[in-house]
């Protein structure tokens, strides 16, 4: 166990006291998922970028070496440093605190926390709080705090000037109102840690934002826990109060939502549902069919002209073209050059969908990503708008019409597929088991500095990835047909 506490672990602990005991006592159970990478990469970037509006700052080191922080922080404090300090560090009562920025005032000192995020979350506030206690315990006037984010309305205009993406909030007064509450929180952060681990009960607390020890927590479930009731967040807590916890153990007439009872009966019975109405709304569907999936890039700082924040960007898209004897043709694109991929995406995308017939989609993420690639590509909108028409979405059909008890509750294509066609299990895969990791791998394949052997692997991981989707589509068609 560490001599300190950290800002971290504080806000582990009033998430949930277990993941706090865990990260303390137990970190080699952690399992860091994609997104976390994803989040905290772009952090970093972000960070240095706001560093650049205040020139003459002084970056504190020692990222492994914490104590040492504080004292150069001391020591640059005691000589009237006079410049902003990215990164200074501040220890009271046992706990730590690395600030991202702070910048001199008349008479003390802005604190501005840097977060990636497109606004203001309640996290942050959090976040800020335990800083600001302990900046003013150890003698720092801090007289204005505020959160720096981006400003999901920025466009990029492809200069290299990226004037007016960060916005800083003034939070001061929230924060401060937060203070009186601390003193409780560390108590209760020392309490947890000198006694066991504490029993939690699984909650939103484990995915928003993802635990990375959800998959440990997750072995001490029943085979069928009640959460996996889709949107079930009042009768969870009618079930958990009367000590129900596996699905199989609800009684009868409990259930009112209809979906909650298809996974119910399913389960209890053992037996997959199928609608006979699922094989009608597929037999309406004509040929030739398009299975059409896209892999997008979401930027926190935008790379393209034209581009802004947290806007998914696609780069890839794989498509089955099934005709009338069963016959399959795969096409695919993937740009590998780093530049802007919009343009290529879509001229690609019509040459290769100019045949009449359905476009066969899993969800609405297709054609949100189209409705914004016509922004990029206006010439287009008519070509564009033609795809948009033809899209047949699989998956209310299949939420509606389709339950096997193996996907305890999710729709997902990743979820639906083991049950059908298990020989194409997406844990098969190389490297790229999901989208998150298709973000990471496109990020890996676009930087110049990646050895050509491992980025031509990362390419054909990707391609592998995304031909898995639509041929993923085209296994749960025929399965229901």
């Amino acid at each position: 166990m560490p001599s300190y506490i950290t800002k971290s672990r504080v806000l582990s602990g009033l998430r949930c006291p277990k993941r706090l005991w865990l990260q303390t006592f137990q970190r080699g159970l952690a399992e860091e998922s994609a997104t976390s990478q994803l989040t905290i990469a772009a952090g970093i970037e972000l960070g240095k970028l706001s560093r650049l509006n205040y020139p003459g700052g002084i970056l504190i080191g020692h990222v492994a070496q914490p104590e040492q922080a504080v004292l150069e922080t001391s020591l640059l404090l005691a000589n009237k440093n006079s410049a902003p300090l990215f990164e200074a560090a501040f220890l009271h009562d046992d706990t730590l605190v690395r600030t991202d920025i702070l910048v001199p005032t008349h008479g003390g000192w802005r604190m501005v926390e840097v977060k990636s995020s497109g606004s203001v979350k309640d996290h942050h506030l959090l976040d800020c709080a335990v800083q600001l206690l302990v900046l003013e315990n150890a003698g720092m006037p801090v007289q204005e705090i505020c959160v720096a984010h981006v400003d999901t309305g920025f466009e990029y205009a492809g200069t290299g000037n990226y004037h007016g993406l960060i916005v800083e909030e003034d939070v001061t007064d929230k924060v401060r109102a937060l203070l009186p509450d601390m003193p409780a929180w560390l108590a209760a952060h020392r309490d947890i840690l000198a006694k066991p681990m504490s029993i939690v009960r699984m909650g939103s607390q484990c995915t928003n934002p993802e635990c990375q020890f959800l998959a440990h927590c997750e072995k001490d479930l029943p085979e069928y826990p009640v959460s996996i009731l889709p949107n079930a967040r009042k009768i969870l807590d009618e079930l958990h109060d009367a000590g129900i916890e596996d699905v199989r153990d609800i009684p009868a007439g409990m259930l009112q939502n209809e979906r909650h009872i298809m996974v119910w009966q399913a389960t209890k019975g053992n037996q997959p549902f199928v609608s006979p109405q699922l094989k009608q709304e597929l037999a309406k569907l004509p040929y030739p069919r398009f299975y059409l999936d896209f892999e997008t890039i979401n930027l926190a700082i935008p790379r393209w002209k034209g581009t802004r924040p947290h806007k998914q960007l696609p780069f890839q898209w794989s498509c089955h073209v099934e005709r009338a004897d069963r016959s399959l043709e795969h096409r695919e694109f993937l740009d590998t050059s780093g530049n802007a991929p919009m343009r290529a995406f879509a001229e690609s995308l019509i040459a290769a969908l100019k045949s009449d017939g359905p476009i066969i989609v899993y969800g609405i993420f297709e054609s949100t990503v189209l409705n914004q690639l016509i922004r990029f590509c206006p010439d287009l909108e008519a070509q564009l708008q033609g795809i948009i028409d033809r899209l047949v979405d699989l998956l209310p059909w299949l939420r509606s019409y389709y339950y096997h008890p193996a996907m305890k509750g999710a729709w997902s294509i990743k979820a639906v597929l083991p049950t059908v066609a298990p020989h194409l299990d997406y844990s098969q895969l190389e490297d790229v088991q999901n989208g998150t990791l298709a973000q990471l791998a496109y990020l890996e394949i676009t930087d110049p500095k990646i050895v050509p052997a491992i980025r031509n692997q990362k390419i054909r991981n990707l391609l592998k990835y995304c031909e898995r989707d639509t041929q993923a589509m085209v296994e749960v068609v025929r399965f229901f047909a």
